[in-house]
């Protein structure tokens, strides 16, 4: 009886140590998940703090707007003109007055259009390639007059620095080149025309820095920045083409030789 009490007594004293050993090893263990997750939390807080914040949408699109309008004035953006890989986009010996150029910036989507062109067209009049490239997107289904945007017409070509050139507002039925279809300088691509919102018929011409940018995200940064361009094939123009003005498309020695 003594024996079996003893070791009873035995029994319960190794029972209660490994219970009390095990509430230490759990408390331990509780311990350092704490001291861990505290280190976690420090380290995130330490890394936010060190990592740069990045612009919102709306602060990009002040900033580039801020970064266009100092360049409203600045000729010494634009290409020499004599070295230009670019004519005016219509046939030679043909004239046409300039509607609007730099009136394209507006703020609100970061001054993107600043260096757009229009140019006043009767519809229906040949639009030609003003640096050669590859077409990579068309559009030609709307009609003339329709007022809506951005229901217009296109011809996008891409160069080979990777810049794109828009032709806008044609006609109905006014494509004619198909996409991955390689254009020269100077060819016949498409007709002029009325469609999207206008003030009239014209044609819309800019060159983008990348892209292609395709309604209705055509000013989506980073691509739909323009960019400034001169024409080696009509009158000086040192600050681009002057709204008002009618410039005279003469026929280049570059595109003669090309000729068969």
């Amino acid at each position: 009886m003594v024996a079996t009490l003893f070791g009873r007594k035995s029994t319960n004293v190794s029972w209660y140590s490994r219970v009390s050993s095990y509430q230490l090893t759990a408390q331990s263990r509780r311990s350092r998940h704490a001291l861990v997750a505290i280190w976690v939390a420090l380290w995130g807080c330490l890394v936010v703090a060190q990592t740069p914040a990045r612009p919102t949408a709306a602060a990009e699109l002040k900033r580039v707007a801020v970064e266009n309008e100092k360049r409203l004035n600045d000729c010494s953006a634009y290409p020499d003109q004599t070295t230009s890989s670019y004519v005016l986009p219509w046939k030679s010996n043909a004239s046409h007055r300039i509607w609007r150029t730099s009136d394209h910036f507006r703020r609100g989507n970061g001054g993107v259009g600043l260096y757009a062109i229009d140019i006043e067209m009767p519809t229906g009049t040949e639009v030609v390639t003003s640096r050669e490239g590859v077409v990579i997107a068309v559009r030609d289904n709307f009609y003339d007059g329709n007022g809506k945007e951005p229901q217009e017409n296109y011809i996008l070509i891409q160069h080979d620095d990777g810049t794109i050139a828009r032709y806008l507002r044609l006609t109905h039925r006014g494509v004619l080149v198909k996409v991955g279809h390689q254009v020269a300088q100077g060819q016949v691509i498409g007709l002029s025309g009325n469609t999207g919102e206008t003030g009239g018929p014209h044609l819309h011409f800019d060159v983008q820095q990348c892209g292609p940018n395709l309604p209705p995200n055509d000013n989506a940064l980073p691509c739909g920045q323009t960019l400034p361009v001169t024409f080696r094939n009509t009158r000086p123009h040192a600050c681009g083409l002057v709204p008002s003005q009618v410039y005279r498309a003469e026929k280049d020695p570059a595109l003669q030789r090309r000729a068969p």
